[in-house]
């Protein structure tokens, strides 16, 4: 039988405050996925071009039916399920500034540091966290 060696580590890029240790595992070639699995899942390409070209045209075919025999707004109005109102009110409304509000633009860095140090603080002291958790908590710099 054939194996083929699988490792899986963190991504690139990325590090484990613990000591990290790779994993490794055997896979069987025999278990992996055959060509046809592959196809059905768009993995892997049908090999033959003209059999994928008749299919791009067969779902053409089938979406342009179906797009042609939608009901006209005629019949969708006498079905009642699209109504017009024959009145439309139209109004001036006044020019006026539609951008938001921002007010973290005209944060002061000793605001930011303040912001910060009461996040820090919850995190020490009202945030649950699991104590096999508690490692991992990020805390925020203050000063900076």
């Amino acid at each position: 039988h054939s194996w083929v060696r699988v490792k899986s580590g963190p991504k690139p890029g990325t590090s484990y405050s613990r000591g990290y240790h790779s994993l490794c595992s055997y896979r069987r070639l025999s278990q992996r996925p055959t060509t046809e699995e592959l196809e059905q899942r768009n993995i892997l390409k049908q090999k033959n071009e003209e059999e994928e070209q008749e299919a791009k045209r067969e779902i053409k075919r089938r979406l342009s039916r179906k797009l042609s025999l939608r009901p006209t707004v005629a019949e969708l109005q006498a079905r009642r399920i699209l109504r017009f109102n024959e009145y439309v009110e139209v109004t001036d409304s006044p020019d006026y500034d539609r951008r938001a509000d921002k007010p973290w633009a005209r944060l002061t860095p000793a605001d930011k540091a303040a912001i910060r140090k009461e996040l820090n603080e919850f995190k020490s002291t009202e945030m649950e966290v699991h104590e096999e958790s508690r490692q991992f908590t990020r805390w925020v710099n203050p000063s900076s």
